[in-house]
């Protein structure tokens, strides 16, 4: 629903999850689809946890994450008015487990891995493969926050400006993946577009010129 951008509000992604999530197992019952009990259970839960066990994933990994996840705190906070309050564990090291808040644990992994340039440099060595990594990095932590409200402004702007908008970063990947570059600028404008940043307006311009640049070059490699 979300990369296929069906959705209007968070009540659209909560039918969402009710619809896949909602079969009770247990008890003689097995598979039986019962919305509103699991609707029900949904609307009193005052905190999620989601616990990670090794350093090799986190919550930019796969959509996954946030499908399970950040689609039950949407759905919480849609059935019940209010956000519940919300975990990652970490006991990648037994000795000394951690617990983050959801955002807290978006703004770690950001800072550390998404936005490290290091972390860059190392997905670019892989081309084409590299260049959708970090789209779908980008799209992922869209997605978070479409669920969960866990990315901040600041996020937003440091993606387009070392993804999208940073001028050695296109060229290669005008190269290597296009159509990654492209998509990097649908995401952005969406986000700003469903109100999740405000962006700077000089951004806005910057991202919605590269968004049509990018349409018109990949319609003439089309119909080249």
């Amino acid at each position: 629903v979300l990369d296929a951008k069906n959705w209007q509000d968070e009540k659209d992604l909560a039918e969402v999850y009710v619809r896949w999530g909602g079969h009770a197992f247990g008890g003689g019952v097995r598979g039986e689809y019962q919305p509103e009990l699991f609707k029900k259970r949904l609307a009193v839960m005052d905190l999620t946890v989601k616990n990670e066990e090794n350093h090799d994933t986190n919550i930019l990994s796969s959509d996954d994450y946030n499908g399970f996840h950040g689609g039950m705190i949407n759905a919480v906070r849609s059935l019940s008015g209010q956000a519940p309050q919300s975990y990652v564990g970490d006991s990648s090291n037994r000795g000394n487990p951690a617990m983050r808040t959801v955002a807290e644990e978006m703004k770690r992994v950001v800072r550390a891995e998404a936005l490290n340039p290091k972390y860059i440099e190392g997905l670019m060595k892989h081309g084409y493969k590299g260049a959708m990594d970090m789209a779908n990095r980008l799209s992922i932590s869209f997605q978070w926050d479409a669920t969960s409200q866990v990315m901040e402004d600041w996020m937003y702007e440091k993606y387009a400006e070392k993804y999208a908008l940073d001028p050695a970063m296109q060229e290669w990947m005008k190269d290597v993946n296009p159509w990654a570059l492209q998509r990097m600028a649908a995401i952005l404008l969406e986000a700003e577009k469903r109100e999740l940043w405000q962006a700077q307006p000089e951004t806005k311009e910057a991202l919605t010129r590269l968004y049509m640049e990018m349409e018109g070059e990949l319609e003439e490699r089309a119909e080249g």
